[in-house]
């Protein structure tokens, strides 16, 4: 069998294409514009077959020349393409029959892009999201969408979405929290991007270590292709990821010394000068006066340690945090504050004058099984929850969407009113990433700031009057995270 060739394709007899038997269907059948465009321009893209004549590609090309009954068609032959031609007609036919995964689809499709911006680099030429989209029918939108998660797609709980929407908006949701956090920081990223961060030398000083991450934060214009091309929502995604790389810098520079300081928080906040904290968790005493029994296990021996719970110690550290609070927390931050119901309008209304926004009127409820006071067997039911209020300023976004209840039992008692890691991990969850600084003002055993670890944030510091209280909590972030409870030496 011998066919004309013709300029990189050949002349194929339309009688002699074989169609598979799985390719037929409905679909394929061609319109009356498809064929009017034929009529006057001709076929401006060859179909795609095998040597043997089997249709690899252009079904409704092939049917279009059959209904106006020519007996040839121009065919490119699939075993003479390259590498990245034959790549795009698979990848073609598999969105046209619609067999691939929304994953797989946005792997396959940055390959492609990848691919091309490549080639043509090398042969001096440029490529664009337009001629992706163009290439492979695709709207210039959804394909900015592909893009911009695939980049993320190895992360699994990008992978893991059920839709690609919903991984666009994780992803987007993620860029926010970092351009928030970097503006918290005074980091500018409108127009900048980062550099790799180089590794750190070898025996540096702390004033070499210093210098050489921030030699790391390069001021230079993006690409005009992620900021003149694209639409805002890729564009804030693109200024994200500049800004969690500034920020990654930004936690190494933040150095703590210790992750549990041993201190009256009100002393210690009057002269702190560090660097600030995105999350505040704040369990005060509650101010009820409570006189029950106070002996706790430490694994060393039973201690009794000092625990003031009047009134006038939970309107004073209220205050006093309030008071301080731009000494310790970004513009940008969250409160998440443990309180008793008995104090529930006047504590909303302290924070409310200081500049926080209560994100809604109803608590977290953490249920604790049966455990909790039973002040009048008789009349009263049992007291077997705690309440905490979520406070925000500078519209700090949340991390995740998560239930605004929880039920977990108490498991040990190292320490009087000590929290479960477990119920922590749930409401931290919702607020703590890898660029989260977390602040416990009196983290009594540590729970909260072990949680906060576990959960990847950035950077933890505990405040504790009672000395055998901090010690605890040093002893469980040592069990919780042991590689983590401490900084390098040449840290410090």
């Amino acid at each position: 069998m011998t066919h004309e060739t013709l300029s990189g394709f050949v002349l194929f007899p339309t009688a002699d294409i074989i169609i598979p038997e799985e390719r037929q269907r409905k679909a394929a059948e061609p319109d009356d514009s498809l064929i009017a465009s034929i009529e006057s321009r001709g076929l401006l893209n060859p179909i795609i077959i095998h040597g043997n004549g089997e249709l690899v590609a252009g079904e409704r090309r092939l049917r279009a020349h059959m209904k106006m009954k020519r007996t040839h068609i121009p065919a490119r032959i699939f075993e003479g393409l390259s590498h990245i031609e034959k790549f795009e007609v698979e990848l073609q036919e598999n969105l046209a029959r619609k067999q691939l995964t929304w994953q797989e689809e946005v792997r396959a499709i940055g390959q492609y892009h990848e691919m091309k911006l490549h080639l043509n680099s090398q042969n001096g030429g440029s490529w664009t999201q337009m001629g992706t989209s163009t290439a492979l029918g695709i709207s210039q939108g959804h394909l900015s969408m592909i893009l911009a998660v695939a980049r993320d797609i190895s992360d699994e709980s990008v992978a893991t979405c059920p839709t690609l929407k919903g991984a666009f908006n994780l992803i987007s949701a993620r860029a926010d929290r970092a351009r928030i956090a970097a503006q918290s920081r005074g980091i500018g990223v409108a127009e900048t991007t980062a550099a790799l961060i180089p590794a750190l030398p070898v025996g540096a000083t702390k004033e070499e270590r210093t210098a050489a991450l921030m030699a790391g934060i390069k001021n230079v214009n993006m690409a005009a292709e992620t900021v003149d091309d694209l639409d805002k929502n890729i564009k804030a995604i693109e200024q994200g990821r500049v800004a969690a790389a500034a920020l990654e810098a930004q936690r190494k520079l933040e150095i703590v010394g210790d992750l549990v300081v041993h201190a009256d928080f009100l002393e210690w906040a009057e002269t702190y000068e560090g660097p600030k904290f995105d999350v505040l968790h704040v369990d005060f005493p509650y101010g009820k006066g409570y006189s029950g029994a106070r002996t706790r296990r430490t694994g060393k021996e039973h201690i009794c340690p000092v625990y003031n719970d009047n009134p006038d110690i939970y309107l004073g550290l209220v205050e006093g945090f309030l008071a301080l609070q731009d000494r310790i927390a970004f513009p940008a931050a969250h409160c998440l504050f443990w309180f008793d119901m008995s104090y529930y309008q006047w504590t909303i209304d302290q924070f409310e004058a200081a500049g926080w926004t209560l994100t809604q009127p109803f608590p977290f409820i953490w249920a604790k099984g049966y455990q909790g006071i039973a002040s009048d067997v008789k009349r009263r039911p049992r007291h077997v929850y705690e309440t905490c209020l979520l406070f925000s300023r500078g519209d700090r976004k949340i991390v995740k969407l998560d239930k605004g209840v929880i039920d977990v039992p108490v498991d040990e008692k190292l320490h009087l009113n000590q929290k479960p890691i477990a119920m922590l991990k749930h409401l931290l969850g919702m607020y703590v990433d890898d660029h989260t600084a977390v602040l416990d003002p009196t983290c009594g055993s540590g729970s909260a700031i072990a949680a906060a670890r576990l959960l990847g944030a950035a950077r933890v510091l505990g405040v504790e009057l009672d000395s055998n209280n901090a010690d605890v909590a040093r002893l469980i972030l040592q069990r919780t995270v042991p590689t983590e409870s401490k900084v390098d030496a040449n840290d410090s």
